[in-house]
């Protein structure tokens, strides 16, 4: 099997090797375009993404509170 990639710059092209590929009866894929996306437009997808968190108490105060909730006990386990 032999796999060739062709790269059309616009649809009318795109439509024209696909009817070709259809008239030959060649096996003919599609995927998207990737595209490049600003480093702007990459970082409001992160925003999107990611959650946040709303307090009345400062990142230190949180930050305290987790460490005292912290419990740590001797373990008896063998190694």
């Amino acid at each position: 099997m032999t796999t060739l990639v062709l790269e059309p710059t616009n649809d009318s092209d795109l439509h024209l090797l696909l009817s070709l590929a259809q008239r030959l009866g060649v096996k003919a894929t599609t995927t998207p375009p990737v595209t490049a996306i600003s480093e702007e437009e990459r970082r409001q997808r992160f925003l999107a993404l990611v959650g946040s968190w709303q307090s009345n108490e400062s990142g230190d105060e949180i930050n305290k509170m987790l460490m005292e909730s912290r419990h740590f006990r001797d373990r008896d386990i063998e190694l």
